[in-house]
């Protein structure tokens, strides 16, 4: 989720960390987005155009740690697990504090799992880095064509299978050994890199358009709905639009103070991600900025009470991370790996 913020300058792309800051603001109004009417046309829109975004940042993750090659594995899984864990564990700190007062920290349930609730993400991603190593020696072997048909048996196996059983004809293959949602899409990003073809505006732009209003449609639909929001055709669909998008609008974007913002405010989208729930439920307990359905305001306060949380979660990021896990993540480094 920050990986990409450590690159070299020669090889940034700026691109793409504008689409990381995208994904992670479409993160924070999927969350937002809860408090509409989950039955009315206006969520279901937004989920049609934030939903893909969640995928779309797990693929970004899976496009850079996949596309370099890992030659040193105890330095590889370091880096990363620190990067992942250390900023995991002062969060979570916050949280419980909050929650609790000032009064409780406790190691063990973060250990146990998400004591939070949409930290499934950053488990998960600990597992993908876990086997990164594994999967881009299996992947270098594939050639392109096989690597799409591994991810057409993935997409069959998690999604194929439910549509048909939702339509009365199921399958006893159990989907969840090659069909998991995360590890697609980590795989899909590689596969971004790996095939790297442009599409051009005219289909682009229609393209995403009709896909946003068919995703929206799938989750009122009763054989489409389930497994909508995970491995779904929309989402596919969804991750290649944004990618392709944002890598053409933005493919230009030279070295200057724009491009600095892109990358610090980028270098600082897990922070925002860890954080921003708290913010959502300090807001809500406070009536800070509350969504109306019953009013038209709903329309632009949705977009803007998730940049105020962005910006908000940009600043403790900012703290957090300078102040106390950057710090840390060095000090770990040095102590466990001497050059």
């Amino acid at each position: 989720m920050g990986e990409h913020a450590s690159m070299d300058k020669k090889e940034r792309n700026y691109a793409l960390d504008l689409l990381r800051i995208f994904c992670c603001y479409c993160i924070i109004m999927l969350h937002v987005s809860g408090y509409l009417d989950t039955n009315g046309n206006f969520w279901r829109l937004v989920q049609g155009i934030v939903r893909p975004a969640l995928w779309c940042f797990l693929a970004l993750s899976g496009y850079f740690i996949l596309s370099r090659p890992i030659l040193n594995w105890k330095k590889f899984y370091i880096r990363h697990l620190l990067h992942l864990l250390i900023p995991l564990v002062v969060y979570v700190f916050v949280y419980q504090l909050y929650h609790s007062g000032g009064k409780r920290i406790s190691l063990k349930e973060i250990i146990n799992g998400d004591p939070i609730g949409h930290l499934w993400f950053v488990y998960t991603l600990i597992v993908l880095y876990l086997l990164a190593p594994f999967f881009q020696k299996m992947l270098e072997n594939l050639t392109n064509r096989q690597l799409t048909g591994l991810l057409a048996t993935m997409f069959f196996c998690g999604r194929g299978i439910k549509m048909l059983t939702a339509l009365g004809f199921g399958i006893g293959i159990p989907t969840e050994v090659i069909g998991d949602c995360s590890t697609f899409f980590f795989l899909f990003g590689y596969w971004l890199f790996r095939v790297n073809r442009t599409v051009s505006y005219k289909i682009l732009i229609p393209v995403g358009i009709i896909n946003t209003l068919y995703s929206a449609y799938t989750f009122s639909n009763p054989i489409l709905a389930d497994g909508a929001a995970t491995l779904a055709l929309g989402m596919v669909v969804g991750v290649v639009v944004y990618y392709q998008l944002f890598s053409k609008l933005f493919e230009k974007i030279k070295d200057g103070i724009f491009a600095k913002a892109i990358v610090y405010i980028s270098a600082r989208t897990y922070g925002i991600y860890l954080i921003h729930m708290l913010i959502i439920q300090y807001f809500t307990a406070k009536e800070i900025l509350t969504l109306d359905n019953s009013s038209i305001s709903r329309y632009w306060m949705l977009p803007l009470v998730c940049l105020i949380i962005f910006f908000t979660g940009l600043a403790i990021a900012t703290a957090l991370d300078t102040l106390i896990c950057g710090p840390l993540q060095k000090a770990c480094h040095s102590i466990l790996i001497k050059d």
